[in-house]
């Protein structure tokens, strides 16, 4: 009699069975936030479970549970999910997820009218001020945490306002006077939190801003970065360099200042400091910035999910942040 081959699924849970050296009863549990294990089992488990990466089988939670087990995880229509801060994001909102015992699902922007179909609530990456989701998901009566700026529903962020003006003040009270921002799309009108700290320090020190916007490009940041700086400078054109500081939006698009600067022979930090946002693992080696607690905004998107399943009051919630200096300043 032929046997089946075990699914991908199976082989997979199999394989964390076997790394982890338990039964697969306890993947199970730890996968699906049940109880019956240690917590010290559990993080070793869900930490094999990333390095497999492991993809939950919603239509198998949803055939035992229901949609309601399933949160969509939807991405704004200019990002995507190759990003090294999304993919860090998504890690975390995984593992959170499934210590509450829910299945996380992607989906494309394309794909929000579908969203309720097939989740029972959802977490919202890379809003925009024109963003149709929010309507979609009340018109469906499908609860959402946005994880942005603050506005109507729960919501929760970093506080970028007081990271940018914290690290545009290091630059200032170290000298700095030419002082330009760095970011995307900054012409177009929707809330620049980031942009926001850096005007405030400014103004406050009664320095001119001055602002470098990029054009939103479904590629790497640093490569977007690194050619409009290039630009930049060989329109500008001057013996002196017009300016002393670049403040960047985020780690990504500083690298990519770093790399046109050096390449120009231009000295980082002694001519051109460069800062960034984020204080991603590795890529921000070196590089001074502002560390947001990554693992902290996906553990609060999920608490300010289950108030949101469980009819309580919206509300926002703003995550401290951290100067961290290193050698680019």
């Amino acid at each position: 009699m032929k046997q089946n081959k075990p699914s991908a699924q199976t082989a997979t849970i199999r394989e964390i069975a076997r790394r982890a050296e338990v039964s697969i009863a306890s993947v199970s549990r730890a996968l699906n936030g049940k109880p019956g294990i240690s917590d010290a089992l559990r993080d070793k488990i869900l930490t094999i479970s990333r390095e497999v990466a492991y993809q939950p089988s919603a239509a198998a939670r949803q055939l035992i549970s229901g949609k309601a087990a399933v949160v969509g995880i939807s991405l704004g229509r200019q990002d995507i999910e190759l990003r090294p801060y999304y993919i860090l994001l998504y890690q975390h909102l995984t593992v959170a997820l499934h210590q509450q015992g829910m299945v996380p699902i992607f989906f494309h922007h394309d794909q929000t009218r579908e969203l309720p179909e097939r989740a029972g609530a959802a977490i919202l990456l890379g809003e925009t001020g024109e963003d149709e989701r929010p309507g979609v998901l009340r018109a469906a009566g499908t609860p959402f945490v946005r994880i942005g700026n603050a506005g109507e529903g729960f919501s929760v962020a970093p506080d970028d306002v007081s990271g940018l003006y914290q690290i545009t003040r290091h630059l200032i009270d170290h000298g700095r006077t030419r002082i330009v921002f760095v970011g995307g799309e900054l012409d177009v009108p929707r809330p620049h939190s980031r942009l926001s700290g850096y005007q405030q320090a400014m103004a406050e020190a009664g320095l001119s801003e001055q602002l470098l916007s990029l054009p939103h490009r479904f590629t790497s940041d640093s490569l977007t970065s690194y050619r409009h700086l290039n630009r930049f400078l060989n329109h500008e054109g001057a013996e002196q360099l017009p300016f002393d500081a670049l403040v960047c939006a985020t780690d990504e698009l500083a690298l990519g200042c770093v790399a046109a600067l050096e390449d120009r022979d231009i000295r980082v930090p002694e001519e051109v400091a460069v800062t960034g946002f984020d204080d991603l693992p590795t890529l921000a080696t070196g590089l001074t910035t502002v560390r947001q607690d990554i693992a902290a905004i996906a553990a609060m998107s999920v608490e300010l999910l289950s108030e949101a399943l469980a009819g309580k009051a919206p509300r926002h919630v703003s995550l401290p942040v951290a100067l961290v200096l290193r050698e680019t300043s």
